[in-house]
């Protein structure tokens, strides 16, 4: 279904090589946060059919650090939409294959994107959400949005 929340998911993979370092020899933030921002510009332009920007990004959360030849895994998904802006949930999560574990959440961020036409704010179709998940992630989008708004 084109209105639901998984289908704007956005997901991307890529092994992190030795350009995408800083100073520290890890993998820079600002290239995981541009991996994030590409993410939910996806899941905006798919949801609203469209061009859209990046607005706002709120609660960047640095959990675990990505280090040279992990393999990140990126996810952008939506989670509310207003009338012209769209609530967007981005995590990133490493594969440590020498460790053989589990892929571990390393940063989340939300993102608030504007969809316009012609420079001009436009509004954007509902979101139906559809399975419990769908429930879930609605009610965390729709508290972030409303406590976005009640700051401005």
């Amino acid at each position: 279904m084109k209105d639901g929340i998984s289908f704007s998911r956005a997901e991307t993979c890529m092994v992190m090589e030795p350009r995408h370092s800083n100073i520290m020899g890890n993998v820079h933030g600002g290239e995981l946060m541009m991996m994030m921002d590409n993410a939910a510009g996806i899941a905006a332009f798919k949801h609203a059919k469209g061009d859209a920007v990046t607005a706002r990004v709120d609660e960047i959360v640095f959990l675990k650090p990505v280090h040279i030849g992990d393999i990140v895994t990126c996810v952008g998904q939506l989670t509310y939409v207003g009338k012209s802006s769209m609530q967007i949930m981005v995590s990133i999560y490493v594969n440590d294959f020498s460790a053989e574990s589990m892929p571990e959440a390393s940063l989340t961020a939300f993102f608030t994107m504007v969809h316009l036409v012609d420079g001009v704010p436009t509004e954007v179709p509902r979101l139906v959400p559809r399975t419990p998940e769908d429930h879930a992630l609605y009610q965390l989008g729709e508290k972030k949005y409303f406590e976005i708004k009640a700051k401005l």
